[in-house]
């Protein structure tokens, strides 16, 4: 239709007034803003949830391997192995009080598999009656163990024929098939920051578990921290803060049937031949101190792992907090008490944490 001014309108025809592009504008930021924040959530959750499952799978991994180790500690030693004189050194951290850091551990496992291509035949000695493996790979030095029975030092080496450095008497003989393991003494120990060797063993991941070959830097203590430490040495998982061990013995406690073993767990605390937690001994507070390796049955592991980056976004990690809960207090260990080099209090709640605790039953020691 025209219009008075003869201008050609239609009915119904009409725009948006301000107000109403005002409302609509403002309806659409904030469901924008809403999503974002839901997208954003579900992002950092998702990061917290991934880094929670690395920490929970790091601390696993070392517990797993120090559990494998100790069941296999002594396999088929009749001597010292490098620098283990026993099956287990068993290290506290401070054995004559409490704690200031990780504690630490060396044993005598077999690292190396093989078995023998033909039967050996006894007397053995360094050049008589050779062994035949039919693998050679990484037997070129230190100790074997024969079908587990018995252990001898390498001696020669031709090829897979091999003369022991030790003489073993007649009448051994050992069929074709038998499984020969290579012996090593073998260090766990948590490296932190400040460690001579924890660069080169951790690299970024401080703190994190090493485990290798350790040179011994006293009479009695193995360290990753020694002399040869960076290379004999390697790290197995990251972020594990804290490795704690006591011991259940039979046989260390001269209080207890004498001191002899009666293949009953010795009481540490009162005396009450009932087996409880009281009887592991995480200072080697006993009258032999350590506990002799072959009077160890049962080694409690705790190992305590954190997240290798501390969160962002849930306060985790943004500001320093009070530390109102208290650190972590595993077996004689507080990280608060002072020399501790693991613990920065203003820091500490800035990560979370996983503790995961098994005791250990020794199969090839005290027997």
């Amino acid at each position: 239709m025209k219009s008075g001014n003869g201008v050609r309108t239609c009915l119904g025809q009409q725009g948006f007034t301000l107000l109403e592009l005002m409302i609509g504008t403002a309806v659409a930021v904030i469901i924008t803003a809403a999503a974002f924040t839901a997208l954003t959530s579900s992002s950092k959750a998702t990061r917290v949830n991934d880094q929670t499952a690395q920490t929970q799978q790091n601390g696993r991994l070392a517990m797993e391997l120090l559990s494998h180790d100790i069941k296999m500690a002594g396999y088929g030693m009749i001597g010292p192995v490098g620098n283990c004189g026993t099956a287990i050194v068993a290290r506290d951290n401070n054995a004559a009080g409490v704690d200031t850091g990780p504690d630490s551990v060396s044993m005598v496992v077999p690292t190396t598999t093989t078995i023998l291509a033909a039967a050996a035949i006894g007397p053995f000695g360094t050049s008589a009656n050779p062994l035949q493996l039919v693998s050679a790979s990484g037997f070129s030095s230190g100790s074997i163990s024969i079908g587990g029975v018995i252990s001898a030092s390498l001696g020669t080496q031709t090829g897979n024929t091999f003369t022991l450095g030790s003489t073993i008497a007649a009448p051994v003989t050992f069929p074709a098939g038998t499984l020969v393991s290579l012996l090593q003494c073998v260090t766990y120990q948590v490296m932190q920051t400040g460690g001579a060797n924890t660069a080169a063993i951790c690299g970024a991941n401080v703190p994190c578990l090493a485990r290798g070959i350790a040179a011994p830097l006293i009479a009695g203590q193995i360290d990753c921290n020694g002399a040869g430490g960076a290379t004999a040495c390697t790290s197995i998982a990251e972020g594990i803060e804290d490795v704690q061990l006591a011991y259940a013995c039979d046989g260390c406690n001269l209080a207890v049937n004498g001191g002899l073993a009666d293949l009953i767990v010795d009481d540490q605390g009162p005396i009450n031949n009932i087996f409880d937690a009281t009887d592991f001994i995480p200072n080697s507070t006993v009258t032999t101190s350590p506990p002799p390796s072959d009077a160890i049955r049962l080694v409690r592991v705790t190992v305590v792992a954190r997240e290798a980056q501390n969160e962002q976004g849930f306060g985790e990690g943004t500001v320093a907090q009070a530390n109102t809960a208290g650190p972590v207090i595993v077996e004689d260990h507080n990280p608060s008490t002072p020399g501790d080099p693991g613990y920065v209090a203003a820091t500490y709640r800035q990560s979370r944490r996983r503790i995961i605790t098994r005791t250990v039953e020794v199969r090839n020691i005290g027997l």
